[in-house]
């Protein structure tokens, strides 16, 4: 049985999925806004019909969304009994559809693990997408769906579902924030923001490249690493009079003398006021 979908939500993740199923041949049955757009119909004219109803809204609307298409339906006289209600969030669990499962609906998340900065349309091809469901046949269904639109797919652990999304912010947007501060110290130093961007840059692909060619104990190197200690202390004094860059350089560095390979460990452990665990 061929499967069709209704996007609900045609933002910057939205839109992306939109084009791969598109592209993949997968029939789209309507595309839902809260917003007047084009092609586009609004939650309280949409009629929810399409077997997967793919919620690509904000976090804090899953909840309400998915009650206004479960409310929507009964004033259709029709119930959710036989479709499938996804949503995207890395963060929130299928809890968050519990209106749309005791309709009689399958729930699951399924979440892309990329960036989705902007409406620009992001290939999907080879994305990896964590699915959490507690249903077999469903998670079956939606492994497939993925293959389909060139993805690749994992399962994820309701319980786990917020160190999951704690370890992909991390990744991305406090990598972001990470190399940010790096580039405002180099600003400090001197360099112009143009050389500053230029100067991180070169640093920030090698280091990434080698960590994910070599693993991070072989990627490590520098002042840690040779456990420079006068070294540290003199960054540390330099940093001192800007508090949110030392924080986080103090809170790198600690978690660098815990898991890495670092020389002097001892004199480190004192000079960050780490304290033995």
């Amino acid at each position: 049985m061929k499967t069709d979908v209704a996007v609900v939500g045609p933002g910057n993740w939205g839109s992306s999925l939109l084009a791969a199923l598109q592209r993949a041949g997968i029939p789209v049955r309507e595309v839902v806004s809260k917003t007047r757009r084009s092609g586009a119909v609004r939650l309280r004219d949409a009629e929810f019909g399409a077997q997967i109803l793919w919620l690509c809204v904000p976090d804090g609307a899953i909840a309400d969304v998915a009650a206004g298409i479960v409310e929507r339906r009964r004033e259709l006289a029709g119930t959710l009994r036989g479709q499938l209600v996804v949503h995207s969030s890395g963060a929130l669990t299928v809890a968050a559809l519990e209106e749309a499962r005791k309709a009689g609906a399958a729930v699951a998340s399924v979440h892309p693990v990329m960036s989705f900065p902007t409406r620009k349309v992001v290939p999907l091809q080879s994305v990896l997408f964590g699915v959490e469901t507690q249903q077999p046949e469903t998670k079956r269904r939606l492994y497939g769906l993925i293959r389909k639109i060139g993805g690749q797919h994992f399962a994820i652990r309701s319980a786990k579902k917020s160190l999951y999304h704690a370890a992909g912010t991390l990744a991305s947007p406090l990598l972001v924030s990470e190399l940010s501060a790096a580039m405002a110290t180099a600003r400090l130093a001197g360099l112009s923001a143009s050389e500053a961007r230029k100067w991180v840059g070169v640093l920030a692909q090698a280091t990434v490249k080698n960590v994910f060619e070599r693993g991070e104990m072989k990627s490590f190197s520098g002042p840690f690493a040779r456990g420079d200690v006068a070294t540290i202390r003199l960054h540390l004094e330099a940093l001192a009079t800007h508090p949110i860059v030392t924080g986080i350089y103090g809170s790198l560095a600690r978690y660098a003398v815990d898991t890495l390979p670092v020389e002097r460990k001892s004199e480190l452990r004192s000079l960050l006021g780490m304290t033995r665990g």
